[in-house]
């Protein structure tokens, strides 16, 4: 473990616009979130993460891969091909369920990669957490009072995601 960095989390903006220490109330912590990222360009820097020797990655990747239409079955592969780059590095990782937006044609999207991506964790035996319970109205959109724009959070989302984490690190024992 590299400068006593504990946690990563990976991503795209979801992950960057968190203030992740102060969420979680911990030091170690490193924010590896690259606003309109994809999981190719995770892919390409995955090598970084890997170096730092984490106790564990919190991996949210995806979502601008399915909002500039590249084709889910892509998107899925590169996805596996990512958790396969950090599994083969004995990188101990929780996958993220992709947030339901408010754009109800990206949720149908994300709805079945959500779907295929759990299933492959549960294969491979990845922890995978899907917060978008907590997250999505009746209608399965991201609520309104937690969306700056309709795809990004606002403060309240980021405390709920921060709690919901914190329980998870402690019922798994993550740390």
């Amino acid at each position: 473990m590299k400068n006593n960095i504990e946690i990563v989390l990976l991503g795209d903006s979801l992950i960057k616009r968190g203030e992740w220490k102060t969420l979680l109330e911990k030091e170690g912590i490193i924010n590896l979130g690259v606003d309109a990222d994809t999981i190719n360009r995770v892919i390409k820097r995955v090598d970084k993460v890997i170096d730092i020797k984490p106790k564990i990655v919190f991996l949210m990747i995806g979502i601008n891969d399915l909002c500039i239409s590249t084709p889910l079955e892509n998107v899925f592969e590169e996805y596996k091909s990512l958790l396969k780059i950090l599994k083969k590095a004995s990188v101990k990782t929780v996958v993220h369920a992709l947030f339901v937006t408010q754009m109800p044609s990206v949720n149908k999207k994300v709805e079945v990669f959500n779907l295929l991506l759990k299933e492959y964790c549960q294969k491979e035996k990845i922890s995978f957490v899907d917060l978008n319970s907590y997250f999505s109205n009746e209608k399965n959109l991201l609520k309104e009072e937690l969306t700056t724009d309709g795809l990004h959070l606002g403060q309240m989302a980021y405390k709920v995601w921060a709690y919901k984490l914190k329980q998870l690190i402690e019922e798994l024992k993550l740390l």
